[in-house]
């Protein structure tokens, strides 16, 4: 029998080309539906992940099939699989099947720091920014946040994932929607949120996002690697992507399928960082949406060498006291000045150039002087760092969510 791992274009292109002949319904076999309604009859072999299924092909091939690619009645019956750990229709003397997860998809681990505390549909109050522009009083996701920790206050971040009903995204915010009430008072999105206050905000919800077939909204909250999820309708959170899921179901890897991926390692790709330094800027830094003259900042300069797709890169900074505590974080870099009328921030990668990037030293790290700080590069499925120490700390010494990542 032979047995490979072929991605969702290979089996379409099977489909399409009617290679795979026609037979009656067996016990073991049953019709699979992609999401853009081209079927097949296969039966479940097993479980490469809990986010992918083995199909084996009337012909015997086994393929990799990524369960948001399903419809919802075969994600239903592929969840049900999974939960009851059954591995039905496999062929005596077939392989085994790998050994399903362990992973509870109803129970992540949710921070008791970053909380929240309920998610609805309700109208935006006020203005709020879409794409188009301005909308008033438009259909919304409000979701109401609280910080629980030691701290008077803390920086955290709040995204929202909006899923159609196959599982697949169709929108992501990555921050939270400016607005403006009755009263012209324009909102921004929190950066800082100070302990025991409840923050509510706003995501719209569009005509385009209605027509998109949107089924489940996602809201995560939290900061480092402590974050917190809520669905709205209640959700499993098996079949959805988003950035935080490693955090919230701990052991939990991505699929790793003949699928390719947006984070697949680029061939030949280096990633660089340079200049490592803590600086006052000496033109203006925008943190918590506010100008600010001769801040103090981590400056670096960061690069990719190879060939590359334009692209975001994504640069974080951790900040450690003399005992190699972590005590700070920033997710993204600020957006500063470098010329009169010149502003960078997240790096747009598109070839090998140097580009600055600088960290707002406010809020948490502000009258601070942590002695070591840390800058992680992350493009193309690569991962690199540098780190900057009056105390002769190391990269090896120091702990970050990234460190397993160096030199993949």
């Amino acid at each position: 029998m032979k047995t490979g791992r072929h991605h969702l274009a290979s089996l379409l292109f099977l489909l399409l080309s009617g290679d795979i002949a026609s037979v009656d319904a067996q016990d073991a076999l049953r019709e699979w539906t992609s999401t853009d309604g081209r079927k097949i009859r296969a039966q479940l072999s097993g479980f490469h992940d809990a986010d992918t299924v083995i199909l084996k092909l009337e012909d015997g091939r086994d393929v990799n099939l990524p369960i948001a690619r399903l419809s919802a009645g075969d994600i239903a019956y592929a969840r049900e699989r999974f939960k009851a750990g059954s591995t039905p229709g496999t062929t005596p003397g077939s392989p085994p099947a790998p050994a399903t997860s362990a992973v509870d998809w109803n129970n992540p681990v949710q921070s008791t720091e970053f909380v929240i505390r309920g998610v609805k549909r309700d109208k935006v109050p006020g203005y709020i920014s879409v794409k188009s522009g301005w909308e008033r009083g438009i259909r919304s996701v409000q979701a109401r946040l609280e910080y629980k920790g030691a701290k008077e206050s803390a920086p955290g971040t709040v995204k929202a994932y909006y899923f159609n009903r196959e599982g697949q995204l169709i929108e992501k915010f990555d921050r939270v929607p400016r607005r403006q009430n009755d009263d012209g008072v324009y909102i921004n999105g929190p950066e800082y949120f100070p302990r025991g206050d409840t923050v509510e905000v706003y995501y719209p919800i569009t005509d385009f996002h209605e027509t998109s077939d949107l089924a489940t909204i996602l809201i995560v909250f939290g900061s480092d690697t402590q974050y917190s999820v809520a669905t709205l309708p209640t959700a499993s959170l098996a079949i959805l992507d988003f950035d935080e899921k490693r955090h919230l179901f701990p052991g939990w890897q991505p699929a790793k399928s003949g699928t390719t991926s947006a984070n697949a390692p680029v061939p030949g790709l280096s990633l660089e960082i340079r200049r490592v330094r803590r600086e006052k800027h000496r033109f203006s830094v925008i943190f918590n949406r506010e100008y600010e003259d001769s801040m103090p900042v981590v400056a670096a300069e960061v690069r990719a060498l190879g060939t590359t797709g334009p692209a975001e890169g994504v640069v974080t900074l951790y900040a450690y006291d003399a005992n190699g505590k972590r005590i700070g974080y920033r997710e993204r870099p600020s957006t500063a000045e470098i010329a009169v009328g010149t502003y960078v921030g997240v790096p747009k990668i598109a070839n090998d150039d140097w580009h600055p990037v600088f960290f707002a030293l406010d809020g948490d790290l502000e009258d601070k002087d942590p002695p070591t700080y840390v800058v992680v590069f992350q493009f193309g499925g690569k991962t690199t760092a540098a780190v900057v120490s009056s105390n002769g700390a190391t990269l090896e010494s120091l702990d970050f969510p990234e460190k397993g990542e160096l030199g993949k």
